[in-house]
């Protein structure tokens, strides 16, 4: 077998594969019950791994039944294919750079592991029962370490009262048994330390109704100075997210899917309020009305998905929150992230992007459903905001 053949199989399975990524990507954008988006994850990692043998005995010399033949062409196409955007998806992994009113990063890496006291660090972080142990313990696994953040963005269009406010954005816990209570705690335990204005969780709480009981020891006790908000995801509403919801406002958290939220300045209560929205959508309740808020509002909306983008776009949205996408969870060396969730592929993985007038800002998130993380480490981020006369366009 030639170096040629295998050269062209190789790039042509890698193709194919990022064609079936991109499949996936968009099924898992999509309102579907868990099952279906399973069983369509499962065929695609059928397909991935017969691609190859499939190419390799056609591009050998054998011959297809005269049935098959004439559709022989389709798999090589969908290959190259694949791989353009493959190239093109690695041009604009490595050619992203953050909007031009970003002012400062400062970011640490916290290694959880290092803070359990007395006892192993895997039997304190990792749950013991398990089926996820051993991908948790997997060598190099990022998992445990949290990045930290403080990005500060100048915005022209934020009103001079709230120049200097900050948000901490947590999204994605995912509460299962992989992960132990410890662990969400710990990462409570940094974001508390932040000691926002505003506290932002977007979605994504539970794998396993059971563990709601773990959310007055971590979410349910963050405070920010001008309240606490949060929206719910598809794995919560795969579950039983009224009880979900219904928890989270006991615990004096706002529900931004019943309605906005508008914040007066309690020191000038006559200038710009803030207005906060939620949106849930495709999964559950609709995008927000915003009919009755001031044309001068500053508008934040939490979205559980960054594909939501376009809506906040066509109605003034100053800052957008968004989740769900987990950056990828497994960002490859040169090709960066391969799976992201979203109707745009992994265009909007993570990070931050400026879309005129919006500003938004996706989070890894906190936790996944598989407790795996590699080029790719959990966050907690606060965001402070700085006024600016500057354009940014």
């Amino acid at each position: 077998m030639s170096i040629s053949l295998l050269t062209i199989v190789f790039l042509l399975s890698a193709g194919f594969a990022k064609v079936m990524a991109m499949f996936v990507n968009w099924v898992c954008a999509q309102k579907l019950a868990r099952k279906y988006v399973a069983a369509d994850k499962s065929l695609n990692l059928l397909l991935i791994t017969a691609y190859p043998i499939l190419l390799l005995y056609g591009l050998g010399g054998k011959e297809w039944p005269p049935s098959i033949a004439p559709v022989w062409w389709i798999p090589i196409l969908m290959g190259a294919i694949g791989f353009t955007a493959l190239v093109g998806a690695t041009i604009r992994h490595w050619s992203y750079r953050p909007p031009l009113c970003e002012v400062s990063v400062v970011s640490q890496i916290i290694d959880l592991r290092a803070t359990v006291d007395g006892v192993c660090w895997q039997d304190r972080l990792v749950g013991s029962r398990s089926r996820m142990r051993r991908v948790a313990l997997l060598p190099g696994n990022e998992q445990f370490t949290i990045e930290v953040s403080t990005k500060t963005y100048a915005l022209p269009n934020l009103p001079s009262c709230w120049d200097g406010i900050t948000l901490v954005h947590l999204s994605d816990c995912h509460f299962h048994s992989g992960v132990t209570r410890a662990y969400f705690e710990a990462v409570c335990d940094q974001a508390a330390a932040l000691n926002p204005d505003l506290m932002i969780f977007s979605g994504d709480l539970l794998d396993d109704q059971q563990r709601l009981e773990w959310l007055p020891q971590t979410l349910g006790r963050l405070r920010g100075k001008l309240g606490q908000f949060f929206v719910l995801g598809n794995h919560d509403w795969y579950l039983d997210h009224a009880s979900t919801r219904q928890e989270f406002v006991r615990l004096g958290w706002t529900d931004l899917c019943q309605h906005p939220v508008t914040i007066a300045h309690a020191a000038h209560p006559d200038s710009t309020p803030l207005v906060l929205c939620g949106d849930e959508t495709p999964w559950m309740g609709a995008s927000a009305d915003l009919s009755g808020i001031p044309f001068d509002a500053f508008r934040i909306l939490i979205s559980h998905t960054p594909d939501n983008i376009r809506w906040a776009r066509e109605n003034d949205i100053r800052l957008m929150l968004a989740g769900h996408t987990h950056g990828g969870q497994i960002q490859l060396p040169i090709l960066g992230p391969i799976y992201s969730p979203s109707r745009f592929g992994c265009r909007f993985a993570s990070g931050v992007f400026w879309l005129d007038p919006t500003l938004m800002y996706v989070s890894r998130g906190i936790s996944g459903k598989e407790p795996i993380r590699y080029n790719c480490r959990p966050e907690v981020t606060r965001l402070v905001l700085r006024q600016s006369v500057t354009d940014i366009n």
